[in-house]
């Protein structure tokens, strides 16, 4: 039951909805319903809840900060929307983005294996 009111209450937050109010609110009703003892829980839940959105969020990684710019828009024309892009030191040239199970793989070694793979099966 905890887990489902972790959810809410971060569901609530991405909403643009104040936390104040929502603890506010949730108070009230824990406080009504009588189940306070459930706070320690939602707590522990919420912060699993919010690690996960940190996740399975949008991300951008490049090559070098030069990328950036290119490679966040690029993304967004893929549906990848995400706020900034991390600089990779693995990957050798191009970009990759994911967002929860999507990747958008534009990078160098991408674009070798894919040569690689056409040359072999011909």
């Amino acid at each position: 039951m905890s887990e489902m009111y972790a959810k809410v209450i971060q569901n609530l937050i991405t909403k643009g909805v104040s936390e104040s109010d929502v603890m506010k609110n949730l108070m009230a009703h824990l406080e009504r319903k009588g189940r306070v003892k459930l706070l320690p829980s939602i707590l522990r839940d919420l912060k699993v809840v919010q690690a996960r959105a940190v996740v399975t969020g949008a991300t951008v990684e490049v090559a070098t900060e030069a990328d950036a710019r290119h490679a966040l828009a690029s993304a967004q024309a893929e549906g990848i929307t995400a706020e900034k892009a991390q600089v990779n030191p693995l990957l050798l040239s191009g970009w990759r983005a994911r967002e929860g199970g999507k990747l958008v793989d534009r990078s160098g070694k991408r674009a070798l294996v894919d040569l690689y793979a056409r040359i072999v099966k011909q």
